[in-house]
């Protein structure tokens, strides 16, 4: 998978790959109802369609695809899928500022619909690996975590 850094307006471009043992599912995961592909990730730093980061901070976009795999309408917020970076909190995807493709807050898919889109997230500059998880909650009260790790240090 491509890892895009853009600084000062000029791209580099890194192969990473996620800690997934499963080979099968490279870059993915699949819950009950819907699978999650980050298909690029890209770190742009500083201004980001004329938003601009504070000091020490980047924007994080990640390229994803998702596909209903019910055969029901699925409907879900954007801030379902939560980021991390290497010790920190969790954090939820920017609103929507225009960023071409940008998910808006709230993602509706029709059964067996797939669409392409980007979650845009604020990490620290100094982020060494990054964590995109997904909480899937069940009617008796449990959750099952899913989640992807990509090293950014290049």
């Amino acid at each position: 998978m491509d890892l895009i850094k853009t600084t000062n307006e000029k791209q580099i471009i890194y192969l990473i790959n996620d800690h997934c043992p499963n080979q099968a599912m490279r870059n993915e995961f699949q819950t009950n109802t819907f699978t999650l592909k980050i298909n690029k990730l890209e770190i742009v730093e500083k201004e980001c369609c004329g938003y601009v980061v504070d000091e020490g901070g980047i924007f994080l976009i990640a390229s994803v695809t998702l596909h209903n795999l019910s055969n029901e309408i699925l409907s879900f917020s954007k801030n379902d899928l939560l980021i991390s970076y290497d010790k920190e909190d969790l954090y939820e995807a920017e609103e929507y500022f225009g960023v071409p493709y940008q998910f808006e807050d709230e993602i509706a898919l029709k059964p067996n619909e797939e669409v392409k889109g980007k979650l845009v997230y604020i990490i620290a500059e100094s982020a060494k690996k990054v964590t995109f998880r997904y909480f899937e909650n069940y009617d008796d009260d449990t959750e099952k975590q899913y989640k992807l790790r990509y090293n950014l240090d290049c």
